[in-house]
C-alpha cells in the first residue's frame, strides 16, 4: 500500500504496527485486516467522490454502502460452495480409502472418476433450487464497518471523515412547508438535512405519517423491495392524493449498473405485487424473488437528483400552465 502521509510504497512486512518506516507516522487502516480491505488513501477516495469534493455532506452508512458495494457475493456463491465441497470430499475421500487399503485401487479410482461425473451433474440440474434459497447480503456489517474502520479512523485522526454527518442529527424544522418528504431510512433524512434540502425546497423531512405535515403534498422515498413497496402501500392508503411516489423502483434497480442489489429468501405467504409496484413482468418476478435495493446506497448527489425531481413533480401538478406544456411536449423540445 502506499503511505497515506509521505506516499511511500510499503510492502506488507514493513507496515508493522501500522506505522511507516520511512516518515513514522501511523496510518489508520490495514488493508490486509480492516473491513472491505480499506486503507487510508481508499477512504480519501471514496470520501471525495461521495461529497463531491467537498461540496455535499454523507452519511456513515452512504459511505458503508459505498465501500462495500463491490463485495456483494453472486447468488449463485451457494451452489459454487456445494460443488466445492462435493468434489473435495470425493478427492479426498477416495485418496484416502485407496491409501488406506480400504478400496482396490482401480475399482476405487473408477467409482471415484464416476462421481466426480455424477454428483456435478445432479448439481447442475439442482442449481435453480440453490438460486432459489440463497440470500445477498454485504458480507461486512455496518457494526464491523463501524467499529474497524470509522473508531480507528477517528482515533488516529481525531475525527470523522470530512464531509461526514452522524444519522442522529435532528431533523430541521420548517415554519410553513410547502411540501414534505416521508421516508423510513434515517440516514436519507440526515443527508438531506445535512445538505440543506430542508431549506432549500421549503421542505419537512420525517420517517412517520403521524409526524408528516397537514394538507402539503408528500414525496414518498423507499427501498426498492417489497418491504419499500408495502411502505408505499401503507402511505398511499394514509395520505390519499397527497402521495407522491419516487421509489426507488424495481425497473430504477434493475437499470443503474451502480445500484446495490441484494436478496432475502423470499416469502411463501408474501401477497402477490401490486401492478402499480412494477411495470412489467420481470419486475414483479425480481420483487417476488426476494430482491431489493437499499435507498441509503444511493449517493448524496443522486439523492438529492430524485428529490428535485419530485419537487418538480409537485410544481408541475400546481401549475396549470406548466402541466399544459408538458402535455403538448413543450418541456421537452428539442431533446425528443
Amino acid at each position: 500500500m502506499i503511505c497515506p502521509h509521505c506516499a511511500k510504497s510499503l510492502l506488507r512486512r514493513e507496515r508493522t504496527g501500522r506505522r511507516c518506516p520511512a516518515c513514522r507516522r501511523e496510518f489508520a487502516l490495514e488493508p490486509k485486516e480492516s473491513p472491505a480491505r480499506m486503507h487510508d488513501l481508499r477512504m480519501r477516495r471514496l470520501t471525495e467522490k461521495l461529497s463531491d469534493e467537498g461540496n455535499l455532506r454523507y452519511t456513515p452508512t452512504q459511505l458503508w454502502y459505498a465501500a462495500t458495494r463491490r463485495d456483494v457475493p453472486s447468488v449463485d456463491r451457494g451452489y459454487h460452495a456445494a460443488l466445492g465441497w462435493m468434489c473435495g470430499i470425493i478427492v479426498v475421500g477416495g485418496f484416502i480409502c485407496v491409501v488406506s487399503g480400504f478400496v482396490p485401487v482401480r475399482p476405487g479410482i473408477g467409482a471415484g472418476l464416476l462421481l466426480l461425473i455424477v454428483i456435478p451433474l445432479l448439481l447442475i440440474f439442482a442449481k435453480p433450487w440453490f438460486r432459489q434459497r440463497t440470500t445477498v447480503r454485504i458480507p461486512v456489517t455496518r457494526r464491523e464497518f463501524r467499529t474497524g474502520v470509522f473508531d480507528r479512523w477517528a482515533q488516529i485522526y481525531g475525527g470523522p471523515p470530512a464531509g461526514m454527518v452522524a444519522e442522529d442529527i435532528p431533523l430541521p424544522t420548517v415554519p410553513t412547508p410547502r411540501l414534505a418528504l416521508l421516508c423510513a431510512d434515517r440516514s436519507v433524512l440526515a443527508c438531506l438535512a445535512a445538505n440543506n434540502a430542508a431549506e432549500l425546497w421549503e421542505m419537512a423531512l420525517a420517517d412517520r405519517v403521524d409526524r408528516l405535515p397537514p394538507e402539503v403534498p408528500v414525496l414518498v422515498l423507499h427501498d426498492a423491495g417489497l418491504p419499500g413497496v408495502g411502505f408505499g402501500a401503507r402511505a398511499r392508503n394514509a395520505l390519499g392524493a397527497r402521495v407522491v411516489l419516487l421509489g426507488l423502483s424495481a425497473k430504477s434497480a434493475l437499470a443503474a449498473r451502480s445500484a446495490v442489489r441484494l436478496r432475502e429468501r423470499p416469502d411463501p405467504a408474501a401477497p402477490p405485487v401490486p401492478e402499480w409496484a412494477a411495470g412489467s413482468a420481470a419486475e414483479r418476478d425480481w420483487l417476488a424473488a426476494g430482491w431489493w435495493s437499499p435507498v441509503g446506497a444511493l449517493s448524496p448527489a443522486a439523492l438529492l437528483g430524485v428529490v428535485a425531481r419530485g419537487v418538480e413533480r409537485v410544481q408541475e401538478a400546481g401549475d396549470p400552465d406548466r402541466q399544459r406544456a408538458r402535455e403538448i411536449g413543450f418541456l421537452t423540445w428539442p431533446s425528443s
